[in-house]
Parts: C-alpha cells; structure tokens; sequence
C-alpha cells in the first residue's frame, strides 16, 4: 500500500498494512511501529484519481480561516 496523500510527508512511500477497516488502514513505518491513516489518503482501493494543479483549499475556506484568525489576534 502506497500513501498518495498530497502534501503528506510520506506520499509516495509503501508500506506493509497490518490491519485494513473501511475507512483506515493501520501500516508499518521503517522503525517498525504503526501509523493509523485514513483509506482513501493510499492506493488501497486501487489508483488515486488524477491530481488537478488546484489547491487542497477553497477559497470559502481560506476566507473563513482568515476571519478566524483576526477573531483570536482580537482576543489575544
């Protein structure tokens, strides 16, 4: 099983799976403990969908982010 999770600090690393459930799968890191990912951040169910040059984020999202920012820069 491969991570291809954008932006994950592992994309694009295999692992071995140690247990698979329908939404996350436990693997085995090279120190030989174990990480819990969710399933559709690997190739478990086959390939990925193609990626698009657009970003991770909406801009509705990084508006609401912002907005929350001045909220706590406010209270802070």
């Amino acid at each position: 099983m491969t991570v291809t999770r954008r932006h994950h600090p592992l994309a694009g690393r295999p692992f071995e799976v140690v247990t698979s459930g329908p939404t996350q799968i436990v693997v085995r890191i090279s120190d030989s403990t174990t990480m819990r990912l969710p399933r559709d951040w690997t190739d478990a169910d086959g390939a990925p969908p193609p990626r698009s040059s657009e970003s991770v984020f909406t801009s509705d999202a990084l508006r609401e982010l912002l907005e929350r920012v001045e909220v706590m820069r406010r209270r802070g």
